[in-house]
């Protein structure tokens, strides 16, 4: 038995090809008990799991250790990381699950920066 969509149009076909991709920009506040040596291994591990998710991260810029305006987890200071990266959007939800799950991230927020793109499946 053929699939219910077999036979309909290739334009109708294409539209399950393609993979919706948008741009996004990542800050991370990492705990202040991660040395200035540890850092770069916890950005590496975000920047790793954007890449198996079919991602491109684009830039990572990190601020370096600043006061939080207000105690989170009962850390005054922080490491900030901002990154720019492009993911697909059901793929942000579990980077935004395995940062809540990380211990040396002790806040982060995602930002939607542009509209969407295609992409083909060939890309991934």
């Amino acid at each position: 038995m053929a699939p219910y969509w077999a036979g309909t149009s290739r334009a109708f076909g294409a539209l399950f090809s393609e993979v919706l991709v948008r741009d996004y920009e990542l800050v991370m506040v990492v705990s202040p008990d991660v040395s200035d040596d540890g850092l770069p291994a916890t950005v590496e591990r975000v920047q790793k799991f954007i890449q198996e998710q079919g991602g491109e991260v684009k830039q990572v810029n990190p601020w370096g250790r600043r006061k939080l305006a207000y105690p989170i987890k009962r850390y005054a200071e922080g490491h900030y990381v901002i990154a720019q990266f492009s993911l697909d959007p059901q793929a942000v939800r579990a980077l935004e699950g395995n940062l809540e799950l990380a211990e040396d991230v002790i806040r982060h927020l995602v930002v939607k920066l542009e509209e969407v793109r295609r992409r083909a499946p060939e890309e991934q």
